[in-house]
């Protein structure tokens, strides 16, 4: 219902039912969060490449997150029926992904390119555009 909705909805418009981020709210710098929600109403939309200017990081991890979301839903549905990764999960590919992520939310705060198309659309120019 909610996918339906933020399809629809233009959070350019101050859609009010949307939270905001404290972050950006506070200090004016994006998180590696920041975009995530208008992101999403791209795709909803088709629209990948808004979606990637929102934010790219997200638009590259949604395929894994979908597949590990579906991984943990069919174990849970059907117990013992789906077989091992082909790898196991070691310790230091968390510390990388959490590296990986910090370093996005602080790169995408630099005004400077190639930095600054890390950075989300801005509302405002989103609603100038009419997108």
């Amino acid at each position: 219902m909610a996918a339906f909705s933020l399809r629809q909805d233009d959070p350019a418009d101050g859609v009010s039912w949307l939270p905001k981020c404290t972050l950006n709210s506070l200090t004016g710098l994006y998180c590696p969060g920041c975009g995530n929600t208008r992101a999403t109403r791209a795709l909803l939309n088709g629209d990948l490449a808004g979606a990637w200017h929102q934010n790219a990081a997200f638009v590259v991890a949604l395929p894994f997150l979908t597949w590990g979301a579906a991984r943990l839903w069919i174990a849970w549905m059907f117990p013992g029926k789906l077989k091992p990764l082909p790898f196991s999960w070691k310790y230091h590919y968390s510390v990388i992904l959490i590296v990986l992520v910090i370093l996005f939310g602080v790169l995408r705060n630099f005004p400077q390119k190639p930095f600054n198309w890390l950075a989300p659309v801005p509302l405002s120019k989103m609603k100038a555009e009419g997108s």
